[in-house]
């Protein structure tokens, strides 16, 4: 970070201060001139002033009233926060300085859509600091554009929107109604905003057609926003890097080319972030090499490249395609570690022993030569003695038994400290060539899935740690421990399968929880314990300040394995050679530890809406795959009990669904909410969180994301 910036950082801190400090001079709310005047700020200098009050605003630290005034929250009595609204038309700000959400009824959305940024004033606080509000501004708008369905009626026209988060219907003018049709879906672009009395206004820029199963995934990447094409400066400062190494690049490195190093990976991959390799030292300690890409190499910060993949976040990942962060010269060309050619990476190299403790490592640039790509599949195979795929791949035989030694020792000792794992394997949708589904099966989860899990883990706790000790800024991905509210939900649940439950003390440990997985482990109801536990976690992040990371019971954490497809390693690259190369000034952290603070924020949030989108493509394609097989019966469990009926989800393909009190025949069925259960009142027959029932499959409402099923029978 050069001097200017260290002296623009200064600037605008001192402006910030100088808002604060008239704010509280005079104590009420104030005009941007107001602000400007007491600062001493001409009329033709003010821009900045106007655009650091815009910035305040989005950041929560002032609030935007009507009339242009700003105000400090606190002092309005105003909690700034994120609108989440669900299908159900309720919502919850999630408070940006922290603390408990604040939970808005339909009637106080004040014209709001979900994701904006808002000011909501508490109305009504309960017990164990529940709160209500009601939104009095809407301070920024997350919803720009609307993808839905167009719907005439009686001269109107609107568009429904795919997202059913969005309550409101958006009306198209006259001009745009003449150039679509009834059904049509189209993306609009918001012109006029909702209030209290009027609906969202907005104009076509983009008619996608009648649906399809082809067109379902593009309706889900225009509702999420996800840019599908890259910039032509972007692709144009691609075709510069070239696609193979250099000698001159060499230079510096420590050449690891003669070094037995391959990588595993999906069948499909075809980005490959990380090689390992491994070595048995004489003192009975293992040698373990993680190379990554070395992606900071190519893409410099500011660049087009790195502007673009900062924007994009993450790539995202669906059934018929990926949406990369970068584009694929670099993703699946010189970034990617492919066999059999030259790639630099960023290695960490570790001596561990046979505790699984990370005795001495170093973290070096380097130049590797991969020897094979792998395939989970393949490199299982190789462990469990299969012929032909030893004689395929006869070099690599005896360093993948060394690496499931390892990983053995390292998954022990993981185990011994708490850490927490979930088996909930992922459901894979098989779509054929006109994009429907044909298949869905569990992931299975090998043991060469888990050498790969257990070396990246132990290579991003070293980087991690590393970081931490230099006290230079950096990025953690932390994790807090669960809201202490809904755990004790969970475990008055637990208890009431009858499994042993010790007092909760003060420190929540993540040891309590894996005692109680650990008592349902092969049981009827190990998926849902497994399910209803991790619904009690947080959500991990990514954070400049290290707080550990609950589920993994680790101190310290951080990503560092995947900078081809996440810009939070890509980011931590460049910190920590900064800190290997002592490129850090003392006057320059402040500034830093700023900018991390924005960096940290925006990845979280693109990471979370490429998760969601990533789970909207798979829930669509399931209730399509459940759409084909109307009148089936299935084997499903009860994961979730209201008055209405039951919540149940199929186990083979995880297709979730309801069934309505009135599709349990034969009886009148009570709901006793503290012991997760419907009982009928003449036969006594109980269904319970966890059940194993046989359905048949009634409906399928695609568009709403509901499957309604009736019970053919309970199981014991």
């Amino acid at each position: 970070m050069d001097a200017n910036i260290e002296k623009e950082f200064e600037r605008e801190k001192a402006l910030e201060e100088g808002i604060f400090k008239a704010l509280h001079h005079f104590n009420k709310p104030l005009k941007a001139r107001e602000i400007a005047k007491f600062l001493g700020i001409p009329p033709e200098e003010r821009e900045g002033l106007r655009a650091k009050l815009k910035e305040l605003a989005r950041s929560g630290k002032l609030v935007k009233l009507r009339g242009g005034k700003f105000a400090l929250p606190e002092k309005m009595g105003l909690v700034v926060g994120k609108l989440c609204v669900y299908r159900e038309g309720f919502g919850f700000v999630d408070p940006i300085d922290g603390g408990k959400g604040v939970f808005v009824p339909g009637r106080s959305m004040a014209g709001a859509m979900n994701g904006d940024i808002v000011a909501v004033e508490i109305v009504k606080e309960g017990r164990e600091g529940r709160r209500e509000g009601k939104i009095v501004s809407v301070i920024e708008r997350a919803v720009k554009k609307v993808v839905g369905r167009v719907e005439k009626h009686k001269g109107q026209c609107f568009v429904v929107p795919e997202d059913k988060r969005i309550r409101y219907d958006v009306i198209l003018t006259h001009g745009d109604c003449k150039n679509v049709e009834n059904g049509d879906y189209v993306v609009v672009e918001i012109v006029s905003y909702p209030s209290e009395t009027r609906g969202p206004v907005g104009k076509v820029v983009e008619n996608l057609g009648k649906t399809g199963p082809k067109l379902d995934i593009e309706l889900i990447i225009r509702k999420y926003d996800l840019p599908t094409e890259f910039p032509p400066e972007v692709l144009e400062e691609a075709e510069q890097i070239p696609l193979e190494v250099s000698e001159e690049e060499v230079k510096g490195r420590v050449d690891l080319r003669q070094q037995l190093c391959f990588t595993i990976d999906g069948e499909n991959a075809r980005d490959f972030d990380d090689a390992v390799a491994i070595e048995k030292l004489p003192n009975g300690n293992y040698r373990l090499f993680v190379h990554i890409a070395d992606v900071s190499h190519y893409v410099k910060p500011g660049s087009a490249l790195d502007r673009e993949a900062y924007r994009r976040g993450t790539s995202v990942y669906f059934p018929d395609r990926c949406i990369p962060m970068l584009p694929e010269r670099l993703s699946n060309g010189i970034c990617s570690l492919n066999p059999n050619v030259d790639r630099l990476t960023f290695t960490c190299e570790m001596e561990i022993n046979k505790k699984g403790m990370v005795v001495d490592y170093k973290i070096y640039e380097s130049i590797i030569h991969s020897k094979a790509r792998l395939t989970y599949t393949i490199a299982q195979r190789i462990l469990d003695g299969d012929r032909e795929a030893i004689e395929q791949f006869p070099h690599v035989v005896e360093s993948l038994k060394t690496m499931l030694e390892l990983a053995k020792i390292l998954n022990k000792k993981r185990y011994k400290r708490g850490s927490l794992d979930f088996d909930l394997p992922e459901p894979v949708v098989v779509l054929n060539a006109e994009g429907e589904p044909v298949d869905i099966y569990k992931a299975e989860r090998l043991w060469s899935h888990r050498i790969i899990e257990e070396f990246m883990i132990a290579a991003n706790e070293t980087v991690a740690e590393y970081m931490f000790w230099t006290d230079y800024p950096s990025i953690y991905r932390v994790h807090e421990s669960p809201d202490r509210e809904k755990l004790q939900e969970f475990l008055n649940f637990v208890r009431s399968l009858g499994i042993r439950v010790p007092a909760v003390k003060n420190d929540i440990q993540p040891k309590l929880l894996q005692k109680i997985l650990e008592q349902v482990e092969g049981k009827p109801e190990e998926k849902l314990v497994n399910y209803l536990m991790l619904r009690t976690m947080a959500r991990a992040k990514y954070s400049p300040d290290n707080i550990g990371h609950f589920g993994l019971a680790s101190t310290y954490y951080t990503h560092f394995t995947s900078p081809i497809r996440r810009y939070a390693d890509l980011q931590l690259h460049r910190l920590v050679k900064m800190a290997l190369k002592g490129m850090f000034k003392p006057e320059s952290i402040p500034a830093w530890e700023e900018k991390l603070e924005v960096i940290c924020k925006h990845v979280t949030e693109r990471s979370i809406l490429a998760d969601e989108a990533e789970r909207d493509v798979v829930e669509l394609k399931k209730l399509q795959f459940a759409a084909n097989h109307i009148g089936e019966v299935f084997e499903a469990i009860v994961t979730g009990v209201t008055e209405q009926g039951l919540f149940v989800e199929t186990i083979e393909q995880v297709i979730p669904g309801f069934v309505h009190v009135t599709n349990l025949k034969n009886d009148y069925y009570i709901c006793v909410p503290k012991q997760y259960c419907l009982v009928g009142e003449k036969s006594g027959t109980v269904f319970r969180i966890g059940d194993r029932v046989l359905v048949k499959l009634l409906a399928v409402d695609i568009e709403n994301r509901k499957a309604e099923f009736e019970v053919v029978k309970k199981l014991k």
